[in-house]
């Protein structure tokens, strides 16, 4: 294999403690910043990050699929929505048993603001569950397995992840430049770094790095 520029691995410091309560950063000086790992932090960034996909995409092309085999871009809005609704009401110790197809068929659900709205709302349950929830760590059923609350907000996190990165190739499609990535922070919530480059070249832990070649 040919041998590419040397990368570097950046680690950032995360904060993954387990809390009910959203992180917040101050502005206060000599403060060491954290990458948040809150789950309600995360949930919010995400519903953010998922609102700007849906918004790039015109209301015409909402209707639109890469192949006749594979949903349209409405309907994947109203997929990743739906599961978030399925993975609150698994959470909060229920079951969704409402039927996919019809949900997408109705005429409530077909206009770019009304999917959006659906979409947004679903963001806004799962979050109030996860924040209604005094121990996260009680165990439940993932269908027919066994796991913690936790477990199953974290699910539900990859699958609302793994459908918004699919909005990406729909926008491409259309000659639409996709959304800046945002997996850190939320908007607003951008603090300056808390190493100047040089600073953070001369620390332990970039000593320990290890450079790798392809």
């Amino acid at each position: 294999m040919k041998n590419l520029t040397a990368i570097l691995i950046i680690i950032f410091l995360t904060s993954c403690k387990n809390s009910n309560t959203e992180s917040t950063i101050t502005e206060k000086e000599n403060v060491s910043y954290t990458v948040s790992c809150n789950l309600i932090y995360d949930y919010q960034r995400a519903q953010q990050f998922t609102f700007k996909y849906l918004d790039a995409m015109p209301e015409e092309n909402y209707s639109f699929r890469p192949t006749p085999e594979i949903l349209s871009f409405r309907e994947e809005a109203i997929h990743l929505g739906l599961v978030n609704y399925r993975y609150a009401a698994m959470i909060a110790g229920s079951y969704d048993a409402s039927d996919e197809k019809e949900i997408m068929s109705r005429q409530e659900l077909q206009s770019k603001k009304q999917v959006m709205e659906f979409v947004s709302n679903s963001y806004n349950v799962m979050i109030n569950q996860i924040n209604s929830e005094k121990e996260l760590n009680a165990k439940t059923y993932y269908y027919r397995w066994s796991c913690s609350k936790e477990c199953l907000a974290r699910k539900g996190f990859e699958h609302q992840s793994h459908h918004r990165g699919k909005f990406a190739i729909y926008l491409r499609l259309k000659g639409i430049k996709p959304p800046f990535e945002q997996l850190i922070f939320k908007d607003g919530d951008t603090p300056k770094r808390d190493i100047e480059i040089e600073d953070w070249k001369a620390t332990e832990n970039f000593n320990k790095y290890k450079k790798l070649v392809d």
